[in-house]
């Protein structure tokens, strides 16, 4: 499949509104391909069930964010389809369009509305995990200024809105950076301006792509000191698509003290034990604080009179 268009070459390129058949028995996986679209269309199959929420305390317990599908979705390669299909073989497609909803049940997924969505998801998780470094978080505000209409087609609502009865959506956030005039970027005092509309955005953005969320309940069997067991109920979250739960999982990993980072060496994410720690192990932490040292040294070096 390659990466974004490159496998088109062969294929007949449909107008937005063809429809498709069941498949294509000619080929081994069901490809089309759209006008304006970034990339192909595939027919993919309903796997198993899995419990992500399982998943999510595993990936906090081993402090391996790769472990549940929040981090495993921020590390793909941006248009890279091959990801795509390792994503969905373990965690599922973003939204499952099938009526049954059983095992084995097939439709056409859009990956240009996969890689979309990832585009956006990462932009805003981005923002976050550099929220306290002004250059990367201007870089960060820049790509999303460049690309703000591609990502406010990835979502139920533009970028800063969430739900509304009335009007389908609001904007909640204040003007972002695309909307300023150019001098607004190097007034005194605009580096914390863009860290705090991380924050803005980020509550929007977790309303928004939540809309989803049910409120059901679950129940368990429990020991009971004469009846020998009982069950209990409790209330809980629920949700109809992956990529609602994408945005949940991360809001949660947000309301933790410790919500993912970066390493400072082999840029991986991980969950840190404390606040200090910015690698994701002994051995990158002592390279990082050597390199550390040694930048001081020779800064320290570079100021002293000759």
């Amino acid at each position: 499949m390659g990466r974004n268009l490159e496998a088109r070459e062969g294929f007949e390129v449909l107008a937005l509104g063809v429809g498709l058949p069941a498949g294509f028995p000619e080929h081994p996986l069901p490809v089309a391909f759209y006008e304006n679209e970034r990339g192909p269309r595939v027919m993919i199959p309903l796997g198993e069930r899995y419990d992500f929420r399982r998943a999510y305390l595993e990936s906090r317990k081993s402090r391996d964010p790769y472990l549940s599908p929040h981090g495993f979705f921020r590390r793909l390669e941006p248009g890279y389809h091959l990801h795509a299909f390792q994503f969905m073989q373990e965690f599922g497609p973003l939204f499952i369009e099938s009526d049954t909803r059983l095992q084995g049940d097939a439709w056409w997924l859009s990956l240009s509305d996969f890689w979309d969505r990832h585009a956006r998801f990462v932009a805003v998780a981005k923002l976050w995990e550099d929220r306290f470094q002004p250059e990367k978080l201007r870089d960060h505000w820049g790509y999303i200024a460049a690309n703000h209409e591609l990502l406010d087609g990835a979502g139920a609502a533009p970028l800063g809105c969430i739900p509304d009865l009335k009007y389908k959506y609001v904007r909640i956030c204040p003007s972002m950076p695309w909307e300023w005039e150019p001098y607004r970027w190097k007034v005194p005092g605009s580096d914390t301006h863009l860290r705090s509309l991380v924050y803005d955005l980020l509550h929007s953005e977790l309303i928004l792509h939540t809309q989803d969320c049910l409120l059901t309940w679950t129940r368990k069997t429990v020991p009971h000191d004469e009846f020998i067991w009982d069950e209990e109920f409790a209330p809980t979250r629920a949700f109809t698509s992956l990529w609602g739960i994408i945005w949940e999982l991360f809001g949660l990993d947000v309301e933790h003290t410790y919500s993912w980072k970066l390493c400072e060496v082999c840029s991986r994410l991980f969950y840190p034990k404390d606040r200090r720690s910015v690698c994701c192990n002994t051995e990158h932490q002592s390279l990082w604080s050597k390199r550390q040292w040694a930048r001081r040294h020779r800064t320290r070096e570079a100021k002293e009179p000759r």
